[in-house]
């Protein structure tokens, strides 16, 4: 393993620590209890009963300023972000919380994605 290898390696299994350590409560997906009388519901995140938060690690024969030099965002953008174009409600079969770490040639890209209905109330 060369130097570049094993810098990516150490930064990533730090950043699975971390991440594991502060982001615990968002490791769910989202679940909707009903009751009846008096009609209500209530969406919460459910721990127990879900896969956790995603982690992805990718790679891609880009550079930083293929990314970022472009007047307009390129479409390959999209694809560093797990949960591109998912709505609240997918919240309900995707992790709540998304990380993907994405290689480029000369550096790193990290995209974080996070349900938006987090902190509300429904009644």
């Amino acid at each position: 393993m060369n130097d570049q290898e094993n810098t990516v390696q150490v930064l990533l299994e730090r950043l699975k620590e971390s991440l594991s350590l502060t982001l615990d409560p968002l490791a769910g997906w989202l679940a909707t209890s009903k009751q009846e009388n008096p009609p209500h519901y209530s969406i919460y995140i459910d721990n127990d009963n879900s896969p956790g938060a995603k982690f992805i690690h990718a790679a891609v024969n880009l550079t930083v300023s293929d990314m970022l030099s472009p007047v307009d965002v390129p479409l390959v953008v999209q694809s560093v972000f797990d949960h591109d174009r998912a709505i609240n409600h997918d919240g309900h079969t995707l992790s709540l919380l998304s990380i993907q770490l994405t290689e480029l040639v000369d550096g790193i890209f990290i995209g974080f994605g996070i349900s938006s209905i987090l902190g509300r109330t429904f009644s």
